[in-house]
């Protein structure tokens, strides 16, 4: 399986974030008109898929105009069913052996490397996982993510901050990852649930324009995640970079 990496997988998000995408369950990146008569007949408007008739329609227009559909673990699979070091369009090998087509809980039972995302370690192609929906995304490096999804955080492949809904991070089973070299914050002097400030000559918010008020750094916050140069406060529900914070 070493034609397929980690480094692939990052490099075929970030291609398919520049294509026009909607989620559609069950997609695996083929064009909405390959996918709609085979997923309409499997779903129809079961609850849960995301299909109801007016979803149907909206699809329905989009046929011919350049659209594809996938969902958020056929966003992976159609990395390994590309049949190309760093991915494409079509799963063309759909079916290949060594490379099912599972779901997203299935994929992580299967995976041998995995944990809680509080120690997630600075690995980009890692796959992040929510079990309470369950979702999965991919995660790119520097506190970011590509998935697929629809809803309030977008329909189709979009890239997110890190962030509260995920639960767990593993390696994709199907793919190759490198030697674990990766940082993680776990070896950093905070642990989940410290009690920090921002310190006064913390300027901005990590990745962002927004200054830092001088009411936030008078305020103490409790540590709710840590990331590799980067913790989440949870009062502020926001990532502030590790040396901008100092413990109470």
């Amino acid at each position: 399986m070493g034609t397929y990496t980690a480094d692939g997988l990052v490099k075929h998000a970030k291609k398919v974030l520049g294509l026009k995408t909607k989620y559609m369950w069950g997609g695996i990146l083929r064009p909405v008109e390959r996918q709609y008569e085979m997923l309409f007949k499997m779903y129809g408007n079961k609850p849960g898929t995301g299909y109801s008739a007016a979803r149907w329609n909206e699809l329905n227009e989009l046929r011919g105009k350049g659209y594809y559909g996938v969902d958020c673990v056929g966003l992976i699979k159609s990395y390994y069913w590309s049949g190309r070091p760093d991915g494409g369009v079509g799963s063309p090998r759909y079916g290949a052996a060594g490379f099912p087509d599972v779901n997203a809980g299935f994929m992580y039972q299967q995976a041998k490397v995995k944990g809680k995302i509080a120690d997630m370690p600075e690995r980009p192609g890692l796959i992040v996982y929510s079990k309470s929906h369950p979702h999965v995304g991919i995660y790119i490096g520097n506190g970011e993510t590509i998935e697929s999804t629809l809803g309030l955080r977008g329909d189709g492949v979009v890239k997110r901050k890190l962030d509260s809904l995920w639960e767990y991070w593993f390696e994709c089973p199907y793919i190759a990852y490198p030697a674990n070299t990766g940082g993680s914050l776990k070896h950093e002097p905070y642990r989940t649930g410290d009690k920090v400030r921002i310190k006064s000559s913390a300027k901005r918010y990590p990745g962002t324009n927004i200054t830092i008020p001088a009411s936030v750094k008078n305020g103490t916050y409790t540590i709710a995640k840590l990331m590799s140069g980067r913790v989440l406060l949870a009062e502020l529900y926001s990532w502030v970079n590790a040396s901008d914070v100092t413990k109470v």
